[in-house]
């Protein structure tokens, strides 16, 4: 049909992971979508303004969403040529080994993403925004909830054991790149309008992390060092991830 692509054409695959779903597109280079499949996701809502997600559970429901969106399509994996991620300002946990490690109060470790929507680290942010930072600046004058440095403090203070055991702290964006390329680079994005990251001067705002008692953030690379500006390459599927989403390794 004339919504096939031509044997030859390059495609590409775009995924969005919600709240309540992870969907997946396969379009023309011109934009023209061929196949498309949503997989839905667990939440768990342990008490009010607290919302928790499994990390494993969702690069598993994209491989099955980028699967299906292939099948729809009927076109060749080797013609896609690339993929993106988008994704909620969620924050997702890894320790040694890149296994999850809890955000929740229950201690399951299953339970390693705090959802963009959860409010349990509202005192952290008045704390951060009386303090004046610069970063605030560029985050319309003061900091939500629901951005990362506020969570980062709520995981050190409440769950000391989970802050102890992590390497990897990610916005959930960035983690779907990390499980696709294997390659820890982090958005200008996601690091300028969620962790205070000043992209124009090419550093954080570590007297805010300072400040608030979480520089070791930054000392121990949860917060990654490589940040690269919006569109950047991060490289090559790993035979791994290829598999998982029934993709070929360029």
């Amino acid at each position: 049909s004339e919504e096939m692509a031509g044997a030859s054409e390059k495609l590409v695959v775009g995924v969005d992971v919600g709240t309540g779903s992870v969907r997946a597109g396969v379009f023309t280079l011109t934009g023209r979508s061929l196949g498309h499949s949503s997989v839905n996701l667990q939440e768990w809502v342990p008490r009010e303004g607290l919302y928790e997600q499994s990390s494993q559970q969702v690069w598993s429901g994209c491989g099955e969403a980028v699967r299906k969106a292939l099948a729809e399509s009927g076109v060749d994996a080797s013609s896609v040529v690339g993929i993106g991620f988008d994704a909620t300002c969620s924050l997702v946990l890894l320790g040694e080994g890149d296994t999850p490690v809890s955000v929740s109060e229950t201690g399951d470790n299953s339970r390693n993403i705090i959802e963009w929507r959860d409010h349990r680290a509202v005192a952290q942010a008045s704390r951060i925004n009386a303090g004046g930072h610069e970063a605030l600046r560029y985050v319309g004058g003061a900091m939500s909830p629901e951005q990362q440095p506020p969570k980062l403090m709520w995981l050190k203070e409440q769950l000391p054991a989970s802050w102890s055991l992590a390497r990897k702290a990610f916005d959930l964006p960035d983690f779907m790149v990390y499980m696709a390329s294997g390659t820890d680079m982090r958005s200008e994005c996601t690091t300028t309008c969620k962790w205070a990251y000043l992209a124009h001067e090419k550093r954080w705002d570590r007297a805010l992390y300072t400040d608030m008692g979480i520089a070791d953030a930054l000392d121990r690379g949860l917060c990654g060092s490589n940040i690269a500006p919006l569109g950047s390459r991060a490289g090559c599927l790993t035979p791994e991830s290829a598999s998982h989403l029934g993709l070929t390794v360029a």
